[in-house]
């Protein structure tokens, strides 16, 4: 029991302080992902590294927080059921819920359980010089999922003979990594787009993949049962730990200029993404149970537990690897007015592990310079891990600082969202 209490307590740990594999900054924040045509100097990392090889990049950039190599988060919190309208509909109205009520409210949440994606990016290094970009980063991809039945069981109570809850639909997977990513790229020929663009850029990045930890649950089975004189646990669960690990991964990417108000690129991210764990350890966890605890033992619980434990084992293992997701993305611009542009991001993973999934997330957003060193900027997005966001954000960009802010809400708008992100971001510029 003792090996089981220390591996929940560092799932907790890694869950509150959970950041995502996910290239958030201030403006792709604001533009609620439709950002790939846009990403500029230090912040193409994670984008497209083909950008780096357009004019209008700078000749040096730093991107940081409020100091320089001082770390500052980038906060994404979601779920996929609950909202502040819900919660103050029905959690916090002090009247007395129905089992017509309780059913209601029991339907928000998902048959497949509701996920948790705590995401906080902390950058270390971002910075941008001619056509080359470096960055370094430590970031955590992951998702905790509860199921439905604990919720059935906070609501109804237990009735005798059915479980209290099935644990089937439990998961957790975190997997914390630092990334140190060299990008480049430069203008090239392609014969079948020259006599329709005026530009084509290549660009490639490689990442080499520090882990930190990974923690995994790969099989859990449980339930509790109530019977008029005792009470029955059935579990087991097998899981996986590493501390210590390394990995690479590739970034390709293709940009064009098709004339003087449009741009599209393409780029896959994270090819052949991997992290192979153990190079400080690598354990494996199995632990089941199966006891009856009848009503006159109850004082005595925590001795029945102990005794209904059938296996409790952690043992090392050689090591083991974990999936750095792939995911494409398809981006395009139109510069409406001179003042005014719009743009479009499709994204696609190629895995539905690590909080992501196979549902394409498609953003569009617009840009507005409400004067050449103040613009205003706002996005929609549907589909994805995220199934709809928007956002909205503005800067002070002068010739060589800006300072960039954005805001989001996800699974909806207002009181009906599901979950926010915050960003701020201080650009240095030649």
């Amino acid at each position: 029991m003792i090996r089981i209490k220390q591996y929940i307590i560092t799932i907790a740990l890694i869950t509150s302080t959970a950041f995502a594999q996910y290239y958030i900054n201030p403006v792709s924040t604001s533009l609620a992902g439709a950002y790939a045509t846009k990403a500029r100097g230090a912040y193409i990392s994670g984008w497209n590294p083909a950008n780096l090889g357009l004019d209008n990049n700078p000749r040096f950039s730093m991107n940081f927080g409020f100091f320089p190599l001082v770390p500052f988060p980038t906060i994404q919190i979601s779920n996929s059921a609950v909202s502040p309208f819900i919660l103050n509909e029905h959690f916090f109205t002090g009247a007395y819920l129905n089992d017509q009520d309780k059913e209601d409210l029991l339907a928000y949440f998902p048959d497949d359980g509701l996920s948790f994606n705590p995401l906080i990016q902390f950058p270390i290094l971002s910075l941008s010089f001619g056509r080359w970009a470096l960055s370094i980063g430590s970031e955590v991809t992951g998702v905790v999922t509860l199921p439905k039945s604990l919720f059935n069981f906070v609501f109804f109570g237990n009735e005798f003979g059915e479980p209290i809850f099935d644990l089937d639909n439990t998961n957790v997977e975190m997997q914390a990594v630092t990334s140190i990513a060299l990008a480049h790229g430069r203008e090239v020929t392609i014969p079948v787009l020259s006599d329709v663009v005026e530009k084509t850029t290549a660009g490639v990045a490689v990442k080499a993949l520090v882990g930190i930890g990974y923690t995994g649950f790969n099989n859990v089975t449980g339930s509790a049962t109530t019977y008029p004189d005792k009470m029955v646990l059935d579990g087991d669960m097998e899981a996986v730990y590493g501390l210590g690990g390394f990995g690479i991964a590739f970034d390709l990417g293709l940009a064009t200029v098709i004339n003087k108000k449009m741009s599209a690129n393409v780029s896959l991210n994270n090819l052949f993404g991997f992290v192979n764990w153990g190079i400080v350890s690598a354990e494996k966890v199995e632990y089941s149970i199966f006891t009856e605890v009848y009503a006159e033992d109850f004082g005595d619980m925590d001795s029945l537990l102990e005794a209904g434990v059938k296996t409790d084992t952690t043992y090392s293992i050689s090591g083991f690897s974990s999936n750095y997701p792939t995911y494409m993305l398809v981006g395009f611009e139109y510069r409406v007015l001179d003042d005014l542009m719009t743009y479009a991001t499709i994204k696609q993973y190629f895995s539905d592990d690590l909080a992501s999934s196979y549902l394409p997330k498609v953003s569009v957003a617009a840009e507005y310079e409400v004067s050449p060193w103040f613009p205003t900027r706002i996005g929609f997005a549907v589909g994805g891990l995220e199934t709809f966001q928007w956002g909205i954000g503005a800067g002070l960009n002068f010739q060589h600082y800006a300072m960039d802010i954005g805001f989001s809400q996800i699974g909806g708008m207002f009181n009906h969202a599901k979950g926010f992100s915050i960003s701020f971001g201080q650009s240095i510029l030649f």
